[in-house]
């Protein structure tokens, strides 16, 4: 079959009609998410391509299959090299959610956090039960795949475009990573304030470009852990739930006075600032603020229109 990361053969088992197909997305250069489904017995093999990594799960576990020759569970987790060959058997139905990135995109990602993580994990395939893990990278990937369904301009819009690589990649180096087992970082008070007010700068001398936490990472040269520590222990939230919410401050700013077309939809606002999942988005929004984001914007006409805005 024709895709761009991988040289992949697929053959049909069982009889009847065969109902399903393959989603390949790419979110930028590096970063590629596979969807495959299909109602019938499939045995697919192949290989990725040469300097790319691939992490898949299965959406239908249960027994049902088998990859490399080792039976497929719920929470399972599969790793494939770069230029790895592979066979995966699904049986009665095929549902598989992979993500496929550069070696030098992940090892860069996981520079701070765990720079041996990759020089351990990338040189042999293996499957392993990771329940968590798998359940938040599957539900991250069908949710990416079904929201550039729904709205395909969301690749074209940068900051929407980098939510959606972070987020992956952040979920691969998770359950690449030992990080779960290790112990809290033991940061000074002042270590923990100086990242804290760093982070609350950059905040606010970019209020015009979305800030994420591995942009954060990268120019503090703090681990994600770091830096969630500090948060949790000073401020009282997360650091994602930081940055989240000075995003969706950002886009209540737009809502009350548009910096573009007045008329411009809510979710391309939304997309503008790293949002691509809109009931998410729309649900944290209501969570912070007490009211939809169309409730603002309606809000913000009416003041305008009796001269109050």
């Amino acid at each position: 079959m024709g895709l761009n990361a991988w040289h992949v053969v697929y053959e049909q088992l069982t009889p009847g009609r065969f109902e399903g197909g393959v989603e390949e997305l790419w979110i930028d250069d590096g970063l590629e998410i596979l969807r495959e489904t299909g109602n019938r017995s499939v045995w697919t093999a192949g290989c990725n391509r040469l300097g790319m990594v691939s992490l898949g799960i299965p959406v239908a576990g249960g027994g049902a299959g088998m990859y490399c020759g080792v039976p497929i569970q719920d929470g399972a987790v599969s790793w494939l090299p770069g230029g790895g060959d592979f066979e995966i058997f699904s049986r009665e139905r095929m549902d598989i959610v992979s993500a496929t990135v550069s070696e030098s995109l992940l090892c860069a990602f996981a520079a701070i956090d765990s720079p041996q993580t990759m020089e351990a994990s990338w040189r042999r395939p293996f499957l392993r039960q990771q329940p968590r893990h798998a359940a938040l990278l599957r539900r991250a990937l069908i949710e990416i795949v079904a929201a550039v369904r729904r709205q395909p301009g969301l690749l074209e819009v940068s900051a929407s475009r980098a939510a959606m690589r972070d987020c992956v990649l952040s979920l691969m180096l998770d359950t690449l990573s030992s990080a779960s087992a290790r112990p809290t970082p033991d940061l000074r008070p002042s270590v923990k304030a100086w990242i804290v007010r760093k982070v609350r700068e950059q905040a606010l001398a970019s209020p015009s470009e979305p800030l994420h936490v591995a942009d954060v990472c990268r120019s503090l040269a703090v681990s994600r852990r770091s830096l969630q520590y500090a948060f949790e222990d000073l401020a009282g939230m997360g650091a994602v739930e930081f940055l989240r919410n000075v995003r969706l401050n950002a886009v209540r700013r737009e809502l009350r006075v548009p910096v573009a077309c007045p008329d411009e939809p809510i979710a391309a606002i939304a997309a503008r600032w790293g949002f691509w999942h809109m009931p998410r988005f729309a649900a944290y929004y209501r969570a912070l603020f007490g009211e939809r984001p169309s409730e603002t914007r309606r809000r913000q006409g009416l003041s305008t229109l009796h001269g109050l805005g």
